[in-house]
């Protein structure tokens, strides 16, 4: 019996559909070989999330009597901007040269800064050969989370001919994302651990190991309502 040509026709565009979908994602080029797809762009790729920094520096010459008063208000400067307590997300980078009086000095502003709430996960210090060895300088690292600027022009949604992502993809979920992080250092460089972190990282694995809770306690006093607070 011979088969319709309808039904062969079918059998062929059905079999080149197969053979189609097994090239996963491969192309021939004009000389026949087979060339990989560019993999799909993501939405971290094209606007990603990155901080960017500035530094302010201030140098202070080294006095054999310690600090003068307009060196402490220069560093009460940086301390307002560095503290703990209200400052802002800011590294304190005390430069000196690897004379040890400078190297003491050094330390001694750094023990300063810390007295006035900047903690010293903030501070670090570095001797470099081409300082001078009577100047300390300290620089301020201030950090920002970038932010872009969207949808600027207008952009045909429907071409999808290429498959191609638009040229805006991403750019509102990262800068909106971006503005939400309260400490943009943690998207330059991962946040120094402490003996806090360390202390709270061992009770949480002792508490796991014994079967416990590894959950902080409930505050009974946190139930209260306002039909009960007052009585």
């Amino acid at each position: 019996m011979t088969a319709h040509p309808s039904h062969t026709l079918v059998s062929h565009l059905a079999l080149a559909m197969i053979a189609a979908l097994t090239l996963n994602a491969c192309a021939t080029t004009g000389s026949g070989k087979v060339a990989k797809l560019d993999d799909p762009v993501l939405a971290t790729e094209q606007f990603p999330l990155q901080a960017q920094s500035m530094t302010k520096s201030i140098s202070l010459r080294i006095n054999p009597n310690g600090l003068s008063a307009n060196q402490r208000t220069a560093l009460d400067l940086v301390a307002a901007k560095a503290n703990w307590i209200n400052g802002e997300p800011v590294n304190v980078e005390i430069v000196t040269s690897s004379d040890p009086r400078a190297i003491s000095t050094g330390r001694m502003i750094s023990g300063y800064l810390s007295d006035r709430a900047v903690s010293d996960d903030t501070l670090s210090q570095v001797s470099l050969q081409e300082q001078p060895a009577d100047i300390v300088t300290i620089n301020t690292v201030y950090y920002r989370a970038r932010t872009y600027a969207c949808n600027e022009t207008w952009e045909n949604i429907t071409a999808t001919r290429d498959n191609k992502p638009y040229k805006n993809f991403g750019c509102a979920i990262n800068s909106n994302m971006a503005a939400m992080i309260a400490d943009p250092r943690d998207l330059d460089h991962p946040a120094t651990a402490t003996a806090v972190d360390t202390t709270r990282k061992a009770d949480v694995i002792t508490k796991y190991q014994k079967g416990e809770k590894t959950s902080s306690a409930t505050d009974d006093g946190a139930k209260g309502s306002i039909s009960n607070a007052i009585k």
